[in-house]
């Protein structure tokens, strides 16, 4: 739960916390007591609070381009502003990335992932936070990787799973020219549960975009679209 220094933090919060219980209890100094029991009482509070979440993060933007009408080569972006909780926070986990088709060239912040490990279907990546970045600060991280062969069918799908504290979520996807959207939607999933959110904007049949605050802890976003069949559409070309 805690590293070595933490737990040792918290076995004295508890120790002071029934140090002051019997001191209020047992004794006539009863309101120091429940001093030490109530102070003590914060302080492990404070310490499991910190502890629920290595980072927050402020803003979370991923961006999906579709380069091609048959939807074989693409881009995803993730860019997100990020604090550590602790200032020995060394490394941060990019997690729960789908495999679709096939993913290559992953990079973070324009420099090759210090770890990548794939496992039950989902990548996670990890990125070294060296000392000058000063992430308890707050900053911005890219992740970025290619797709090939992920989005040919008629429906396409752009999903992130929240597993940070994060006040804003933004999912963007862009398509090529040439190949309408017939319909597109925003949703959640949540302890096995779907849930439709606001639909999200369409522009110009290449841009679907959906936006969320405070997004549920553990849930997944995700932004659906459908457009037509890319075979039908060369069928059409060949006709001119």
């Amino acid at each position: 739960m805690f590293d070595k220094p933490n737990q040792l933090i918290f076995y004295i919060n508890v120790t002071l916390i029934v140090f002051g219980v019997l001191v209020a209890l047992l004794t006539d100094y009863v309101v120091i007591g429940l001093i030490f029991a109530i102070s003590a009482s914060l302080l492990v509070y404070d310490q499991f609070r910190q502890n629920k979440s290595a980072f927050t993060i402020a803003d979370l933007r991923k961006k999906l381009t579709i380069h091609d009408t048959g939807g074989n080569k693409a881009t995803l972006t993730q860019t997100q502003m990020t604090t550590a909780c602790h200032v020995d926070n060394s490394e941060y986990w990019f997690k729960n990335i789908r495999v679709m088709g096939s993913i290559s060239n992953f990079r973070v912040n324009d420099s090759d992932p210090a770890e990548k490990i794939k496992e039950n279907g989902s990548y996670r990546i990890c990125m070294k936070l060296p000392p000058e970045l000063k992430v308890v600060n707050g900053s911005d991280l890219t992740l970025s990787y290619e797709y090939e062969d992920a989005f040919t069918q008629t429906e396409g799908i752009l999903s992130h799973v929240v597993d940070n504290d994060t006040q804003r979520l933004h999912l963007t996807v862009d398509l090529p020219l040439g190949r309408s959207i017939s319909s597109a939607r925003f949703f959640c999933r949540h302890d096995d549960v779907e849930e439709a959110l606001l639909p999200p904007v369409v522009t110009g049949q290449t841009k679907i975009e959906a936006n969320i605050s405070n997004p549920k802890l553990g849930a997944e976003y995700c932004l659906q679209w459908n457009w037509s069949d890319e075979a039908f559409i060369k069928k059409i070309r060949r006709l001119f």
